[in-house]
């Protein structure tokens, strides 16, 4: 059951939380974007209830703030307790998957679109270059520029 971390009024929703996690109900709580929030949904989780934080990486990342040091943090506070996951939610671009794993973060949520060019890491700076050039070159030819 995705639960938001706070109401509409922006008022944080911990009684909420700490009933549907004794009910031994599998929790998504989500829209998170801070260490403050993290621990607050902690304390409200039933140990022995699956849970997932969500913390929303990437409109974090929307608005300028880096989304790693909270991941970070929220994984260690976490790692102890077996039945509760930190997810990398709205992953917006492939290195993401990266910044995730350094993070020791178990779950990511990615479009197809974003898998498929994690499919493509590791490809050389030389193949990059000459791929980067037949694509321009296809571009330029389709919209019949003359050079």
């Amino acid at each position: 059951m995705k639960v938001p971390v706070t109401n509409s009024k922006g008022n944080f929703s911990g009684k909420i939380i700490k009933r549907l996690s004794d009910k031994g109900l599998k929790l998504n709580i989500t829209a998170v974007y801070t260490v403050n929030q993290v621990k607050k949904i902690v304390k409200c989780l039933n140990k022995n209830s699956y849970s997932i934080i969500s913390i929303f990486s990437g409109r974090m990342a929307d608005v300028g703030k880096d989304p790693v040091p909270i991941i970070q943090k929220s994984v260690k506070i976490t790692k102890k307790m077996k039945k509760i996951k930190i997810l990398w939610a709205s992953t917006r671009e492939a290195y993401n998957y990266m910044q995730a794993n350094d993070c020791k973060c178990e779950i990511i949520t990615m479009p197809p679109k974003i898998i498929e060019k994690i499919s493509k890491f590791g490809k050389s700076f030389r193949k990059l270059t000459l791929d980067t050039v037949k694509t321009f070159n296809k571009d330029a030819s389709e919209a019949n520029f003359k050079i």
